[in-house]
């Protein structure tokens, strides 16, 4: 409405500046031929205080004291004025004075909207879809009229949610200096209504219930009552019934809403539901089997639930991708319709699988300006591989994209004579079911840029815009690449504020053969800037944290860039629901415009909630001394946890995270403060954590901890953690004497200051293929921080990854750690037995149940955890089928060992008592891709695995005296299951 009222009012004027005598328009009747070409003694504005400042609103009036009276230029003024979108009206009346004339111009300012607020309506919808319904653009220029129609289109949205009885009151604050018009609609929203049995008519009653059923509109077959009413529960409710009807072949099937009858008693509202079932539609094949479930995926009249020919005929372009892909390189596939006796139609898709192929050789020659690997990349056509690809990936199709391809290519870069022709070669290697394609290039004559001149880019921006055109003389003509450059210096002026800029090219033939003279001419337009910063929705925030966000301030050029950029830095504080960004009046031409941020803050609460479990050999559950090495287990998990955002309108977080397994439970109190001192690249953490584990079955432990850490991110790869840590550690269930080693067994108090230092250049971090990472960790306890124990300690890692031809990723990993007892006269078995080196399992060695890798007690069996540790991992990474299931063949070598100094790489071990060897495992492991990382099933066979001895105390044989030594071993077969890849 807002939009049709603005045209009309701007036609309007239009009108009366075409149709009427202008200075008999904007004069009193009979005074105009007395006025006209007298000198102007005085100009005045009313009302004083104009929207335009002083500057630009002398530059619009092209008139001056002193000047003789004009009836043209009054009407420049007018439409000038009018230009700036500032104005809504704009009169100008002329009277005599003395032997002059004095001008008097009374404008009314425009309006532009400003802040929309919904309040007092219970979600959902939540407030940005309210916001949303009113069509009340950020910025746009704003009409009275355009309240009534935005009422009514939020009191729909209310109704589609139940909410019949609602109250709107909308209210309208102007401000004068900034010529915002601020809408708050104020809701009394009233009961929600529930959904009332709905009314189809036609419908047997069994049918009816039957397609109550599945709206899912009652509760629990309607025994709890019907549902409130909300917008999506009546649309997925639709969507429900039409699936139903689908499923039993009815895929013309319509279920619509016709109206809502509300009933105020009650607060009910009954569906009133149009439903056409329509015959029943049949698909099968002929000439080849294709499963009812695989065709209801290549056929999408069963998505899209139509009868639509291209429908149809998309599905033949499916099944035959389909059958390409199992090798029937020349499948064909079309279909028919069957009108039954019954009244159902069948659609018969008849197929021609024909011969199945192999591609074993895709050749391709020619070449000499591109590698063959950039060529490679841009193709889709495969040979076969071993495993994932067994026919290899061809279809004639898919051979013309690629010449298609390839040819554009060779275009951009200038061979606008480029010739690519593909020969298929049948029977290769003398066997009839084997492919070769041969692709042959013809390069030919690459066309350069002779002369070339830009015209048009100002000196002042010269030394930064002429850079960006890389079409140069001597460089390949290419239009692509024209328009790259293009974009390049389009978006260094839109970036610095020159909206209207234009950037134009003209390319002739030069005298010189295959050579074009280039032509580039820039308009910059006019610039504008930021008048100031509009900020609105703030509630609990700090207005300083907003505006220290914000990339712009007045007076700056209005960049494109950075209003995007700080809407994006407004969005990384976490704090902020929604973010709108306009510019106000952004169809006038004024120099200086206000730049408007609408915020919606963010809930201030949230709860998550998450069930997980564990299954491999861990160290779960209630002691038991009998099973050192570990045994299957189970561990259910469950976790819980509250967040408070934006503490105190700063941005900052407070949280409490809870889990509880059997093996572990753990309570953290976290403080975060992001963007710590106004730096984007530094945040603060104050955390305090309990936790009580039981995942080394050597002992239960439990820690009380308080840390603070300082993390700043260096670059965009390199990030650094600085932190100081308090904690009390305590043994319980110690499987082992605590006589013999009596640190192990008392609690020990430990301030650590450690780093850590991240270096990451993978390409994704969920599922890497190339680059590499690394990290050091390093910490040192001390009694200078109140530490009953001195110990340093070090864990580096270095993990690179490579691409081996398409498919084959080659991971490896390695690790090092060294921990020692910083204080005179002590050796690395006083560091405390928490404090240790504990490793073996999914993320580290596959070979070893979890922690179990390292030396033993030498009376129960059970790990110590070492001074020292080493780690290597190998993994080749390979599809298996298709593009989520892939596997990986793996070996894993290393130990956790006493020091650091007794790290060996020999493979035997010397006796029971000896665990100071390199222990190695291989294996195979399955890799299905999800959102959130692969989850991986591990299968590891070690080749050495640990032999030793302990005193068996329980479960004796009948006459035995005392403790019996039994020999064990680590199981040489190890199962892992978990999220993410090793490493």
């Amino acid at each position: 409405m807002g939009g049709f009222a603005r045209v009309r009012r701007r036609a309007f004027r239009a009108a009366v500046l075409l149709l009427v005598p202008p200075f008999a328009a904007l004069m009193p009747a009979g005074t105009a031929p007395e006025l006209a070409g007298r000198t102007i003694v005085e100009i005045r504005f009313l009302p004083e205080l104009q929207p335009l400042p002083d500057d630009e609103l002398t530059a619009a009036v092209p008139f001056r004291i002193g000047d003789a009276l004009d009836p043209l230029k009054i009407r420049q003024a007018i439409e000038s004025l009018h230009r700036t979108g500032r104005y809504s009206q704009v009169d100008v009346y002329a009277t005599g004075k003395d032997a002059g004339v004095a001008l008097r111009i009374e404008t009314k300012g425009a309006w532009f909207i400003g802040r929309v607020s919904v309040d007092g309506v219970p979600e959902p919808p939540n407030r940005g879809q309210l916001i949303n319904s009113t069509k009340l653009e950020l910025g746009r220029e704003f009409f009275t009229e355009d309240i009534g129609a935005a009422t009514e289109r939020l009191r729909a949205k209310l109704q589609a949610n139940g909410f019949f009885e609602a109250r709107v009151d909308p209210k309208v604050e102007y401000d004068l200096g900034t010529q915002q018009a601020n809408i708050d609609f104020l809701v009394v929203p009233g009961p929600r209504a529930r959904f009332a049995s709905p009314r189809a008519d036609g419908l047997e009653p069994n049918q009816l219930n039957r397609l109550i059923n599945t709206t899912r509109w009652r509760r629990l077959w309607g025994l709890l009552g019907w549902r409130p009413m909300t917008e999506n529960r009546v649309q997925s409710g639709l969507d429900r019934a039409r699936r139903s009807y689908a499923k039993r072949d009815h895929l013309l099937a319509e279920v619509d809403l016709a109206e809502m009858t509300y009933q105020p008693k009650s607060a009910e509202a009954q569906p009133v539901l149009n439903v056409s079932i329509g015959p029943e539609i049949h698909v099968r094949t002929e000439g080849a089997k294709v499963s009812r479930s695989r065709l209801r995926q290549l056929i999408p009249i069963y998505q899209e639930q139509s009868l639509d020919r291209d429908l149809l005929l998309e599905g033949v372009r499916n099944i035959v991708s389909h059958f390409q892909a199992q090798g029937y390189f020349e499948a064909d596939a079309s279909f028919r319709t069957e009108n039954e006796p019954d009244g159902s139609r069948t659609i018969v898709y008849t197929i021609n699988r024909g011969e199945r192929y192999r591609l074993a050789q895709l050749t391709i020659d020619g070449y000499r300006y591109f590698p063959l690997e950039t060529i490679r990349e841009r193709m889709g056509l495969l040979p076969a591989t071993l495993i994932r690809y067994r026919y290899g990936r061809f279809s004639e199709a898919l051979l013309e994209s690629d010449v298609s391809a390839v040819r554009d290519l060779y275009v951009s870069n200038g061979f606008l004579d480029v010739k690519v022709t593909p020969r298929v070669e049948r029977n290769f290697g003398g066997k009839p079911d084997q492919l070769a394609v041969d692709i042959h290039i013809e390069e030919g004559s690459q066309w350069l840029i002779g002369a070339q001149s830009v015209e048009g880019i100002a000196p002042e921006h010269a030394a930064e815009a002429e850079p960006l055109i890389a079409s140069m003389e001597g460089q390949p003509y290419s239009t692509a690449n024209l328009a790259l450059d293009r974009d390049n210096v389009l978006n260094y002026y839109y970036n610095r504020g020159f909206p209207e800029a234009n950037f134009e090219w003209d390319a002739t033939p030069a005298e010189a053969p295959h050579t074009m003279d280039l032509r580039i001419k820039v308009t910059e337009g006019r610039r504008q800037y930021v008048r100031g910063l509009l900020v609105g929705g703030l509630e609990a925030s700090d207005p300083e944290m907003v505006y220290e966000r914000i990339r712009l301030s007045a007076g700056d050029p209005l960049s494109q860039s950075r209003m995007v950029e700080s809407q994006r830095r407004l969005y990384d504080l976490g704090v902020f629901a929604r973010v709108d960004m306009a510019v106000q009046n952004p169809d006038g031409n004024e120099e200086a415009k206000y730049l408007l941020y609408q915020i919606e803050e963010a809930r201030r609460y949230s709860v998550n909630f998450g069930l997980g479990a564990e299954i491999a050999r861990i160290g779960g559950g209630t002691p038991n001394f009998d099973a050192p090495a570990g045994e299957p287990g189970f561990s259910p998990r469950v976790s819980l946890g509250v967040t408070r955002s934006n503490l105190w309108g700063t941005g900052h977080t407070g949280s409490i995270q809870t889990r509880l397994s059997n093996i572990q439970r753990r309570g953290v109190v976290t403080y975060l403060a992001p963007f710590f001192k106004g730096n984007e690249n530094l945040s603060l953490a104050v955390s305090g954590i309990y936790d009580l584990s039981r995942d080394i079955r050597t002992f239960e432990g439990r820690r009380q901890e308080g840390s603070i850490q300082l993390s700043q991110r260096l670059s965009r790869a390199n990030t650094l953690q600085t932190r100081f840590s308090y904690r009390r550690t305590t043994v319980a269930n110690l499987a082992i004497d605590p006589d013999l080693i009596p640190i192990y067994s008392r609690p020990v108090r430990v301030g650590i200051v450690s780093g850590t230092l991240f270096q990451d250049h993978r390409d994704d971090p969920l599922d890497s293929r190339r680059g590499y990472y690394n990290s050091i960790d390093f910490g040192l306890a001390s009694k200078a921080f109140a530490s009953q124990s001195d110990f340093f300690r070090l864990l580096a890692r270095n993990s690179t990854y490579h691409r081996i031809g398409r498919d084959l990723v080659f991971a490896r990993s390695t690790m090092l750690g060294w921990l020692f007892n910083t204080a005179s006269g002590q050796g690395p078995d006083e560091v405390p037995l928490p404090e240790r080196f504990f490793s073996g399992g999914a993320t580290t060695h596959r070979g070893f149940p979890d922690n179990q890798g390292g030396p033993r007690d030498l009376r129960t069996g059970f790990p110590l955890g070492g001074s020292g540790v080493f780690m290597n991992n190998f993994e080749l990474r390979f599809p298996l089928y298709g593009d989520n299931l892939g596997a990986v063949l793996f070996h894993d070598a290393g130990n956790v060992y006493r020091s650091v100094g007794d790290i060996s790489f020999r493979v035997r071990q010397q006796g029971p008592r000896d665990f100071n060897y390199m222990v190695h495992a291989a294996g195979i492991g399955l890799r299905y891709r999800t959102p959130v990382g692969p989850v991986r099933i591990d299968f590891a066979f070690g080749a050495n695995p640990p032999r030793f001895q302990y005193f068996k105390t329980t479960d004796l044989p009948p006459g035995a005296q005392g403790p019996i030594l039994v020999s064990d071993r680590i199981s040489r077969f190890q199962f892992h299951f978990s999220l993410g890849q090793t490493f």
